[in-house]
């Protein structure tokens, strides 16, 4: 009876245990570009693209990013443009006000709103359990895709351009995916091929930074052309 009930407690304790300690580090993160984000970019984010420009980032958390997250992704789009010579505000919703940098006297130039949506997410809990019955040689699979929207407008609120940037993670624990994927990596991928370490976010943000400098550069262009078609002041005259 106390060998039964020994073998139940280890069951309920030990097998998780020694799960989560498998599986600690022995993720494989798979990106996959959907909508928009694998069109090509012409555009270099490295150069001085919007200089004198003032933008104001507005980036809202959802189901998708949390109000930490939302905030990381704003400073790091900060950095992005202000690489390329803008200078940039920032304001992050908080319980339904905006939060952030405050607005100074000057009108932004471009204000760039940013807002992530989960559309799929699939992880079954049975192929949890077969991943912990075999310890991770059949891996567990948590397949996501997302919609990154943006909507870019003039300081007078007019839309100069949106765009939906949709991709898809499909993440892999178990030892036995991690171990095979580390063997190709060494041994037969390109750098460029490799599906080890980081390479999943460092993928997603070239393309979703560079789509996202685009779009800005596209906006920016729009509102130079309709700003030539204002009537412009008329000349004094003695």
């Amino acid at each position: 009876m106390s060998r039964r009930h020994s073998a139940s407690g280890w069951f309920h304790t030990g097998l998780p245990l020694l799960l989560a300690v498998t599986l600690s580090g022995c993720v494989t993160t798979v990106y996959q570009p959907l909508v928009s984000l694998q069109r090509p970019v012409i555009l270099d984010p490295q150069v001085a693209n919007f200089e004198g420009q003032r933008f104001l980032l507005r980036c809202i958390p959802g189901d998708y990013l949390g109000l930490d997250e939302a905030q990381q992704l704003c400073q790091h789009l900060r950095t992005l443009f202000t690489t390329q010579g803008a200078q940039v505000d920032v304001q992050v919703q908080q319980g339904g006000m905006a939060g952030g940098d405050e607005e100074g006297a000057a009108r932004p130039d471009l204000i760039i709103d940013l807002r992530a949506r989960l559309l799929h997410v699939d992880n079954s809990p049975l192929l949890w359990i077969l991943s912990g019955l075999t310890l991770t040689l059949v891996p567990a699979i948590t397949d996501s895709s997302f919609s990154q929207d943006v909507t870019i407008r003039d300081s007078s609120g007019f839309v100069l351009a949106s765009d939906n940037l949709q991709g898809r993670f499909v993440r892999y624990s178990g030892f036995s995916v991690w171990a095979v994927n580390g063997v190709l990596d060494l041994l037969v991928r390109s750098e460029a091929e490799k599906l080890g370490g980081d390479r999943a976010n460092r993928d997603f943000s070239r393309d979703f930074y560079g789509q996202l400098s685009q779009l800005a550069f596209n906006a920016h262009m729009r509102s130079e052309v309709m700003r030539s078609f204002e009537p412009k002041p008329p000349s004094s005259t003695k």
